[in-house]
């Protein structure tokens, strides 16, 4: 797979952000990447890790025909990739680590198909 960097594939323009959740939700993260569509202020999609960081959600938020994934890398030394199977339409991927096992670092990627995609951001560290 064929894959760019996107300091040379978009605009400096572009920012990933990070928020945090309610107080009740002191751990929960996302990050989300908002510069897709004809207008690039839709949001591309956004990653989801739950507040004991074992769970890793993302949601495709563009009809663009491009795919929304996030690689991962757990506590145990594996790494994988969730993808948002079924595009913009209703429901996201999801994973969950096992019991023990905590996601550490999260990295948004926007597959073009055909081999070609886009990493959007360095690795995050879920914290």
């Amino acid at each position: 797979m064929r894959k760019f960097s996107v300091a040379a594939a978009s605009a400096a323009a572009i920012a990933m952000t990070l928020a945090s959740g309610t107080a009740a939700q002191a751990h929960d993260q996302s990050w989300g990447w908002r510069a897709c569509g004809p207008t690039k202020l839709q949001n591309c999609g956004t990653a989801y890790v739950s507040n004991g960081h074992r769970t890793l959600t993302v949601c495709d938020e563009e009809a663009d025909g491009q795919g929304f994934w996030t690689l991962y890398k757990r506590s145990d030394g594996n790494s994988g990739t969730i993808k948002d199977s079924n595009g913009s339409a209703s429901g996201c991927g999801k994973g969950t680590a096992p019991t023990g096992v905590t996601i550490t670092k999260v990295r948004l990627y926007l597959n073009w198909g055909n081999g070609n995609g886009v990493y959007l951001g360095d690795w995050r560290t879920v914290s």
